[in-house]
């Protein structure tokens, strides 16, 4: 593995483990086995590094989950309880390794989401990509719910706008609960509360 692939990694495994604040430059060096001037022929400065692996850990897999929203097959219904999935990963692979690193080291989903709650609030750039996958998240929403519309299984007479955002919201505060109480099952607890929702929704 080359040497800055070697400490973006370091890097990134370190934040996760302890949060972006409470990881010194003096650990990422030693962790990643290299000299302090080995770290600065590949990076200005620690923040210049935090800029670098937020790109290519965490922005990177929002766009890759976007792309794979895109690509989401079946009824509108099965759509929508599919892509929250995609975001987080199911219950069978909740501990599986993500695309996120090079190596085989498993990632802890819960994990990297508490990262990015902590990186949401401290850094603008965190925040700006944060906000920008959830406007994509709505819109993915929107047009599931205007093609259920279309198919006919959809009530014709809601506020698409509205009830998208509703769903976003369930969402989000399911993975909410999850983090918080990891041994309900994600699964179970997402395809329970689109089913509230759906029906409240559907054509009968």
């Amino acid at each position: 593995m080359e040497t800055k692939v070697r400490i973006m990694e370091t890097a990134f495994k370190l934040f996760l483990k302890k949060g972006f604040a409470d990881v010194s430059l003096n650990e990422i060096i030693r962790e990643s086995h290299i000299t302090t001037g080995g770290f600065y022929y590949h990076f200005t400065s620690k923040d210049n590094l935090l800029v670098e692996v937020i790109n290519k850990y965490i922005f990177n897999y929002f766009s890759s989950t976007i792309e794979q929203m895109k690509e989401c097959k079946g009824t509108p219904k099965e759509k929508l309880k599919a892509v929250i999935l995609l975001l987080v990963g199911d219950d069978s692979v909740i501990n599986e390794t993500t695309q996120l690193c090079e190596s085989a080291e498993k990632i802890d989903y819960r994990t990297l989401h508490l990262l990015l709650f902590e990186g949401v609030q401290k850094y603008e750039i965190i925040s700006e990509h944060y906000t920008k996958f959830y406007y994509n998240l709505v819109e993915f929403i929107e047009e599931v719910v205007k093609d259920g519309i279309a198919q006919g299984v959809v009530r014709e007479d809601i506020d698409i706008k509205e009830v998208s955002l509703t769903i976003e919201t369930l969402m989000v505060g399911t993975v909410l609960m999850w983090i918080g109480m990891p041994k309900i099952s994600l699964q179970k607890r997402m395809e329970s509360n689109m089913d509230q929702i759906w029906n409240s929704i559907k054509k009968t």
